[in-house]
């Protein structure tokens, strides 16, 4: 049996119908790639524009610790001044940048590499990263620590009870004593201690630097929490978020530390000198 041939007609047709199925098949495609592209472009572009300003932030704060430094030497109550009228400017911005031009899924992306560790520690108790704009407000109001020493006390437990304080924990034995025994942490005190007594400033911002990173490290963590439960620990990683650590890094929180620091000069004298 022959095979018969199609009319010239219906090879036309279906010639026109497989071009016309290429065209459309072709048109799509890009299209919803492109929309795909430009979606995640998008949020990429808006991560990247907060990113940036948050690192200008960042550096407002970097100056902050820097002037509160250099007033310390001769000039500690300006210093005082000083840290009360910036901070409130500085932790305005953040919340307004924060809180309004990045989409909370993305705050991960505003965090530098090196504080990563950090927010991802208070991910699990589901600590939002930024604070409210009330809660920033009651932050910045809130009168620097009055520190009264105990008997006995020396420079490397006033810093600790200074510490504690911003982190919002009060002096309890048990939890004091773990801290101060802690090696990293008895090594980072003492070290402070040494600087302030010095009135190497610039060195004692260093050193607490440190002394605040070795309070989050796993076992003081477990240690707060031993001695306050999960409510200690989320106080402490709260405090950290209203001074924006997880954002610009520890240099906002240390102004604060050194700030409260010249504020009990009166009172801690001469331990700390």
């Amino acid at each position: 049996m022959v095979a018969q041939v199609p009319a010239k007609s219906v090879l036309e047709r279906r010639s026109l119908l497989r071009m016309a199925a290429t065209v459309a098949a072709a048109a799509f495609a890009p299209r919803a790639s492109l929309a795909q592209h430009h979606g995640e472009t998008a949020v990429s572009l808006a991560a990247q524009d907060a990113r940036r300003e948050a690192g200008r932030l960042a550096r407002r704060a970097d100056d902050l610790l820097r002037a509160i430094i250099a007033d310390g030497f001769e000039h500690d109550v300006s210093a005082v001044r000083r840290f009360r009228a910036e901070q409130v400017w500085l932790a305005r911005d953040l919340s307004l940048l924060l809180n309004t031009r990045v989409g909370e899924d993305d705050w991960l992306l505003i965090v530098p590499t090196r504080e990563i560790d950090l927010a991802l520690a208070m991910k699990p108790m589901s600590i939002r990263l930024v604070p409210h704009p009330d809660e920033v407000e009651a932050a910045v109001k809130k009168p620097l620590a009055q520190i009264e020493p105990l008997a006995g006390d020396r420079a490397e437990d006033v810093l600790l009870t200074i510490v504690l304080d911003a982190l919002g924990l009060p002096r309890l034995a048990g939890l004091f004593e773990a801290l101060r025994l802690e090696p990293n942490l008895e090594l980072a005190l003492a070290d402070t201690a040494g600087a302030l007594k010095a009135r190497r400033y610039g060195l004692t911002a260093l050193e607490l630097e440190r002394v605040m990173r070795a309070v989050v490290l796993p076992g003081n963590i477990a240690a707060v929490s031993d001695n306050f439960g999960q409510e200690g620990v989320y106080r402490l990683y709260k405090s950290l978020v209203l001074r924006f650590v997880p954002f610009v890094g520890w240099n906002f929180f240390d102004a604060l530390l050194l700030a409260t620091i010249y504020y009990n000069r009166d009172t801690t004298t001469p331990i700390l000198r």
